[in-house]
């Protein structure tokens, strides 16, 4: 083997490598989004209707846990509060 073609090789390993991550991380970024299908369209804790505006898809929140398969849905209120509970839990 030549240096040319142990340098072909490498190139095509390192190609191989690249795709299969890219792969790798389309197929958990597809199986995500299908679990926003399942999304209700009430804050998962106070049962607040979601607007379909555009500030409410930059306040609101959305969490994921792709291996239970759930999708839950925070408005900015019960953000605030979980935030303020956590930040009370630490101080004690």
């Amino acid at each position: 083997m030549d240096k040319r073609h142990k340098k072909k090789l490498k190139r095509a390993a390192k190609k191989k490598k690249e795709k299969l991550a890219i792969q790798s991380t389309q197929a958990k970024l597809n199986k995500q989004i299908g679990l926003f299908t399942q999304m209700g369209n009430k804050c998962s804790t106070c049962q607040k209707a979601f607007p379909k505006t555009r500030d409410a898809h930059a306040t609101w929140r959305v969490a994921v846990k792709t291996k239970q398969q759930k999708v839950w849905l925070f408005c900015p209120d019960c953000q605030r509060k979980a935030k303020d509970m956590a930040e009370d839990t630490n101080e004690v």
